[in-house]
């Protein structure tokens, strides 16, 4: 790597850990000031209190990451171009695309370790964040995984294969009854339930009852309610934890589903955007670059924060969109993933075209 290049890349590296920390802090304080009353009524202790943060940490990096690096590309380009610098890489025959080429690498990079971070670090941390807000909090709730959810009731233990809380509705519901000592005295299974009269009901099931001596007989039932599970509301965030699964686990769930007939679309978006999410870090690099060097010498730090803050803003308002479409079935799951990153690439591309080479 020549000079010039290590001078760019420094630069940028040093204003990316600027403002990652930054962001990270922000967001901290943020959380804390949030989960400060929790923290207090159950007496939690420093110890405790800083591992449970400290789980946090991969998950608040992948969010922060593509801002981060938008800023540091805002700034150490704004700042170049502000002294000359720019100015003077031109005169002396030096190409831009060899100027921005570190940081174009750079982006890409980022890109791969959120990706990999998301794959291999994040689910087992976040894994641990909800361990402990059941444990020092008292949060009644469930676990997702590669089955679907699961959630323990004074029923007994509810599996539900999919939930669709738009229509309220769940899919595959298998209750087991249980019975002290840990031993299933029945096993109710329904196709499909809804949410009516403030209470999930299943229109038809299939109901097992187990005696002492292993045998087990089965009857077909009709209207059957589900007594103890948690309302949509509650059912909600167990099932936002399918996010914190990694891409290989959210893979399997999605093929158990096809197995079983379900329709695993909205699941697919989540699936493509563990791929498309992250790599908003490169283009945001590319987006960087020509506002940089366009308003370079007539902006500062508060400028390029400020604008930085307009285009992650703008990003997030289509990905919001788009997934909203996605999961509404107005658009295939893999467009609803990957349209936010098109777009901006195509923009990135478009205004690098316009800059004076």
């Amino acid at each position: 790597m020549k000079i010039l290049e290590k001078y760019i890349l420094s630069e940028f590296s040093k204003l990316l850990a600027i403002a990652a920390l930054s962001f990270i802090v922000l967001f901290i304080m943020v959380d804390l000031f949030e989960s400060m009353d929790n923290l207090i009524k159950f007496h939690v202790p420093l110890l405790s209190g800083l591992a449970f943060f400290s789980y946090k940490l991969p998950f608040i990096i992948t969010q922060v990451a593509p801002v981060a690096v938008l800023v540091a590309v805002l700034l150490s380009l704004g700042i170049l171009a502000k002294h000359g610098e720019i100015t003077a890489m031109k005169a002396g025959g030096v190409r831009l695309l060899r100027t921005v080429a570190p940081l174009l690498f750079s982006g890409l990079v980022i890109s791969i370790a959120v990706i990999l971070l998301n794959e291999y670090v994040t689910p087992g941390a976040m894994k641990k964040v909800d361990t402990f807000r059941k444990q020092w909090f008292g949060v009644q709730g469930g676990s997702f995984g590669k089955e679907g959810v699961w959630v323990r009731t004074g029923n007994g233990i509810f599996n539900i294969r999919q939930v669709d809380l738009n229509r309220n509705v769940l899919r595959g519901v298998t209750l087991y009854v249980i019975e002290k000592p840990f031993k299933i005295k029945s096993r109710v299974y329904a196709r499909q339930a809804v949410w009516k009269d403030e209470r999930w009901f299943a229109p038809t099931a299939t109901v097992w009852a187990f005696d002492g001596g292993g045998e087990a007989e089965s009857r077909e039932a009709e209207g059957i309610t589900l007594e103890g599970l948690v309302e949509p509301a509650d059912l909600a965030s167990v099932e936002n934890l399918q996010k914190n699964m990694s891409f290989n686990e959210l893979k399997n769930y999605i093929k158990g589903l096809e197995a079983d007939g379900y329709d695993p679309s909205r699941y697919r978006i989540d699936l493509y955007g563990k791929i498309s999410f992250p790599l908003v870090n490169f283009i945001m690099v590319l987006v960087g670059i020509p506002f940089a060097l366009k308003t370079g010498r007539h902006s500062g730090i508060a400028a390029g924060v400020g604008l930085s803050v307009v285009i992650a803003f703008s990003y997030w308002v289509v990905y919001a969109l788009t997934r909203s479409l996605g999961q509404s079935a107005i658009l295939p799951p893999f467009v609803a993933a990957v349209f936010p990153d098109i777009l901006f690439l195509a923009i990135g591309a478009l205004m690098f075209g316009y800059v004076r080479q």
